[in-house]
C-alpha cells in the first residue's frame, strides 16, 4: 500500500536515474514531493518528501554546511533528495552525509524535467489515498453493521483477525483471556515491549508492541500490538493481535483502529444494559426480601424476563463486607470501590445463574438449595464451602476487609423468603458477637443464642447471666481477664484442660490452677451440666451488651 522510494526507481522517468548513496535505505516511505527553492527548505516541509534539486541554491555552502544541511533534511524524515545532473561533481561530503543520515541520494539525467517525476509520485500518492478512504469507509460501515445488528465481542474479534490475517484475542484488565480466534495463543510469556507506535502509522488508540512467546507452540517468539481499550466506570480491556503470518501494514492498522471503536462501543453498551439490568435485579430482590409483594405472578412474570429460576427451595444469604479500621469505614474512594467490586466478581464468579443483589456494604443473595427432606442440612454445609472460598479469594488479594457471611434458614415459598433474609440477619449479628469479623454462621445452627435477638431491652439480659459468673465479672483483682479468658476457652473446648492450654498458650498446670481459683471465686460445679449451659449463655450475652456498650 505505502509508496516507497524503490517505486519511484521503477517509474519510468527514473529509468536512467542513478542511486549514489543510501542504497540500504530506499524503502523508506514517501508521503509527499516538492522541489526546493531555498536552502531553507528544512523550515517549510512536513516531512516524508521526496525532494527535487540543482543544489543550486547551496552551491556557495562548504563542506560543514553541506553536512548539517542533509542533518536536517533526515531530522524531518525526508524520503530521498533528488539531484539533477549537471557539470560539476556533487561532493563526497554530502553523499556522506546522505549515507549516515539513512537518506537516499538520487543522480537525475540532466535532459528529465522535475515534472515527470513529480506527476507520478503526485498521481501515485493521489490513488493510495482514495483507495485508504475507500477501505476506511468499508471497514467503518462494517464494524458499526456489526454494532448496530448487536453481534457482540466475538463477532468483532472474528471480523478482526478475517480483516488483518493474524489471530485476534480480547483480555480483560487481569489479562484472563475473554474471547480468542486461536486457542494456543491465549497463554503467553512477555520477552520485551519494543516502543510505542507513534500516531502516523495509521491508528490513533494508545499501543505498543511486545515480542512473547507461546508456550503451547514450543515456546516460539513472536511479535503483539497491544491496544488497551477503555469502557465506563474504569474498565479496562485489551486488544491483543499476534503477529504469527505477517506483519502489520497501514491498511490492517486501519482495521484494527475500527475494531477497537467497535470494542469501545460494545462495551459501553454492555454496561448500560448491566446497570438497567442490575436495578431491575434489586428492585426485585428488595420486593422479596421486604414482603411486600404485590402478586406473586407478577414476581415470576418479572423473574422469567431476566433469566431467574424460583422454583424450589431457597435460603437468604447476607455477605458483608467489614473493613478492619474506623479509618477504611470512612473511605469513600479507591479502597471501597476495589473492595465492592472484588467481592461482587468473586460471588458472581462461584454463582453464575445466581440470584443476587446488592445495597452499600451488602451483597443478598437467594440460594437455590437441593433439600432431600425436611431434616436435611447438607446444603448448609455447600453454602458454608463456597463461602469460605470466596472469602479466600477476596483475602488473597485485599488484606484490609474481612467479608462476613450470614444464613438464613431455607424456605419453599416466596412468600417466606422475607423471613430467611430476616434470619440471615440475626446470624451475621450473632456471628459477629461470637465467632467474630469473618464468620460464616447459619441461622439455625445457633441454638439457645436466636433467643438473645428476641429481647428488645438488652438491660433485661442481664437476669439471665448466673450468679455464679456475675462473681467472677465482678471481681477486681488483676488476674479476672486472664480467669474469664480461660473459663470461655474451656467451655468452647468441651471442658478439655489440655486443648484449652495449647489454644492460650500456657502451660497445662497453669489452666488446671485458674480452673480452680475459679470454683474458688463462684463456686462453679463444672460437672452440673446445666449450671455449664448457663455460665456459656451468660459470657455470650456479657459479650453481646459489651459490643453494644462500645458501639
Amino acid at each position: 500500500m505505502e509508496l516507497k522510494v524503490i517505486d519511484l526507481l521503477a517509474m519510468e522517468s527514473m529509468k536512467d536515474a542513478e542511486v549514489l548513496s543510501g542504497h540500504d535505505y530506499i524503502h523508506n516511505g514517501i508521503e509527499g514531493v516538492t522541489i526546493m527553492e531555498g536552502p531553507d527548505i528544512a523550515n517549510w516541509i512536513k516531512g516524508g518528501e521526496v525532494i527535487l534539486t540543482s543544489l543550486y541554491s547551496i552551491r556557495d555552502f562548504n563542506e560543514k554546511e553541506q553536512t548539517d544541511f542533509i542533518f536536517k533534511l533526515a531530522e524531518k524524515r525526508v524520503s530521498a533528495l533528488i539531484i539533477k545532473k549537471h557539470s560539476e561533481e556533487i561532493s563526497d561530503q554530502l553523499l556522506e552525509a546522505g549515507e549516515r543520515n539513512r537518506m537516499p541520494i538520487i543522480q537525475l539525467p540532466q535532459e528529465v524535467p522535475f515534472v515527470d517525476v513529480m506527476y507520478p509520485i503526485m498521481g501515485e500518492l493521489f490513488n493510495k489515498q482514495v483507495t485508504k478512504l475507500q477501505y476506511y469507509k468499508e471497514i467503518h460501515d462494517r464494524f458499526t453493521a456489526l454494532s448496530l445488528a448487536d453481534k457482540g465481542l466475538e463477532k468483532i474479534i472474528h471480523t478482526l483477525e478475517e480483516l488483518i490475517g493474524n489471530p485476534v484475542a480480547l483480555f480483560d484488565r487481569n489479562f484472563r483471556c475473554i474471547v480468542s480466534t486461536y486457542p494456543e495463543l491465549e497463554k503467553f510469556e512477555m520477552v520485551e515491549k519494543v516502543h510505542f507506535y507513534e500516531q502516523t502509522s495509521g491508528i490513533k488508540f494508545p499501543h505498543y508492541r511486545q515480542i512473547v512467546k507461546y508456550p503451547e507452540l514450543d515456546n516460539i517468539k513472536g511479535h503483539q500490538i497491544v491496544v488497551p481499550i477503555e469502557a465506563l466506570n474504569h474498565n479496562k480491556m485489551y486488544l491483543l493481535i499476534g503477529e504469527i503470518n505477517k506483519s502489520l501494514v497501514e491498511l490492517d492498522l486501519i482495521a484494527v483502529e475500527n475494531a477497537a471503536t467497535s470494542l469501545s462501543l460494545e462495551l459501553v453498551k454492555q454496561f448500560a444494559v448491566a446497570e438497567v439490568e442490575k436495578k431491575y435485579k434489586n428492585d426485585l430482590i428488595e420486593e422479596l426480601i421486604s414482603g411486600k409483594i404485590q402478586s406473586i405472578q407478577a414476581v415470576y412474570e418479572k423473574a422469567n424476563v431476566i433469566g431467574w429460576d424460583f422454583s424450589g427451595a431457597f435460603a437468604a444469604v447476607l455477605f458483608k463486607i467489614n473493613r478492619q479500621s474506623d479509618g477504611m469505614l470512612q473511605q469513600k474512594g479507591d479502597l471501597a470501590d476495589r473492595s465492592h467490586f472484588l467481592v461482587h466478581e468473586a460471588i458472581h464468579h462461584y454463582l453464575p445463574n445466581g440470584i443476587i443483589s446488592n445495597k452499600s456494604n451488602f451483597f443478598i443473595v437467594l440460594w437455590k438449595v437441593e433439600k432431600t427432606c425436611k431434616n436435611d442440612t447438607d446444603w448448609i454445609d455447600d453454602i458454608k464451602k463456597t463461602a469460605r472460598t470466596i472469602q479466600e479469594v477476596i483475602k488473597k488479594q485485599l488484606k484490609d476487609i474481612d467479608v462476613q457471611v450470614g444464613i438464613g434458614c431455607a424456605v419453599n415459598e416466596i412468600s417466606e423468603i422475607p423471613q430467611s433474609y430476616r434470619e440471615a440477619h440475626d446470624a451475621l449479628d450473632l456471628g459477629e458477637t461470637l465467632n467474630g469479623l469473618a464468620s460464616i454462621t447459619a441461622f439455625s445452627e445457633l441454638g439457645i443464642f436466636r433467643l438473645l435477638r428476641h429481647v428488645n431491652d438488652s438491660s433485661a439480659l442481664l437476669q439471665f447471666i448466673p450468679k455464679s459468673l456475675k462473681e467472677l465479672l465482678d471481681y477486681q483483682q488483676a488476674n479476672q481477664s486472664d480467669l474469664l479468658e480461660t473459663l470461655q476457652t474451656f467451655l468452647e473446648c468441651n471442658q478439655n484442660a489440655a486443648q484449652t492450654a495449647k489454644l492460650l498458650f500456657v502451660h497445662y498446670k497453669t489452666v488446671v490452677y485458674r480452673l480452680e481459683r475459679i470454683k474458688e471465686i463462684t463456686g462453679m460445679d463444672f460437672d452440673d451440666s446445666e449450671e455449664m449451659l448457663s455460665v456459656r449463655v451468660g459470657l455470650k450475652i456479657y459479650e453481646l451488651l459489651q459490643r453494644e456498650k462500645q458501639e
